[in-house]
């Protein structure tokens, strides 16, 4: 859904009348939702299907690198056993979820994995991909990823278990249901426990409509804000980066003008003829 700032700033009805519309595959509705540790545990127990007790819970949560892509996760967990749960909505196939995945679970792991720790260290991961279409479309609401040894039945433990979810389809099961309610929302239903409970006093309580939208608006500033920011690191780094690469032209041309052949000019320069042609004009 659209969202505009005069919305977010209105009147108590309008800013009523907007979050009414909110559902939990909105990401900013989802994290604030899932703040609370409570509505969190219901939802992590019911797709795990085992009881999860939360000693640490991040929403929204920014990992950033300058020297390449950051990432801001929807819901990050960690229970008592020291399991880390990576909660993702996606609404709209974006494609490449598999890869997005990937870079997810590398980002988290080399920021839990502190310098001079053994990877045994590592913690349990599950990345959790919820969506709103069926990303294998063989028509199951849960996906669970397990990896084999080729030609054998021996499971391949990398301790990363990835589960897709969505609510696309509807076989008539709890897990389903669970889904439809992520889809829609409805204030009215309140067979999710506390996750209905979270859902009902964001959408109702008036100081929490208020809050609801003040979050909305800060996110989108923050989205805002990190974008230039990002663009400015990634313009220093792009610039540094073709500093190097003119100084290697230069050490090129030189040893050209000393007689080297350009192959063994590229190969001391180390630069390829490609990149050569290309800022030698």
């Amino acid at each position: 859904m659209v969202i505009r700032h005069e919305d977010l700033v209105g009147t108590f009805e309008q800013q009523k009348a907007l979050v009414a519309q909110f559902n939990l595959m909105d990401d900013v509705f989802f994290a604030v939702v899932m703040e609370h540790n409570d509505a969190a545990e219901y939802l992590l127990t019911q797709l795990m299907g085992k009881p999860i007790k939360i000693i640490e819970n991040k929403t929204q949560y920014s990992i950033r690198n300058a020297e390449s892509h950051s990432i801001v996760l929807d819901a990050l967990v960690e229970d008592e056993e020291h399991n880390i749960y990576d909660v993702e909505v996606q609404v709209g196939d974006k494609n490449n979820h598999e890869r997005r995945i990937r870079y997810y679970h590398t980002a988290i792991d080399w920021s839990y994995l502190e310098k001079g720790k053994d990877y045994s260290e590592l913690p349990e991961l599950y990345m959790i991909f919820i969506s709103d279409f069926d990303p294998f479309e063989l028509n199951k609401v849960h996906y669970e990823v397990v990896q084999y040894v080729k030609g054998t039945e021996h499971e391949y433990d990398s301790g990363v278990h990835i589960h897709y979810f969505n609510t696309k389809v509807n076989d008539g099961t709890f897990l389903s249901e669970l889904m439809q309610y992520l889809a829609d929302s409805n204030p009215k239903n309140n067979c999710f426990g506390a996750l209905s409970r979270r859902v009902n006093i964001h959408k109702y309580q008036n100081e929490e409509v208020g809050g609801m939208c003040k979050a909305v608006d800060d996110y989108g500033k923050e989205r805002e804000e990190k974008g230039k920011i990002e663009g400015r690191l990634e313009g220093k780094i792009e610039g540094k980066i073709e500093g190097k690469i003119e100084g290697k032209i230069e050490t090129v041309k030189n040893m050209l003008k000393d007689g080297l052949n350009i192959e063994k000019a590229l190969e001391y320069a180390n630069l390829d003829r490609q990149t050569y042609e290309k800022y030698a004009q």
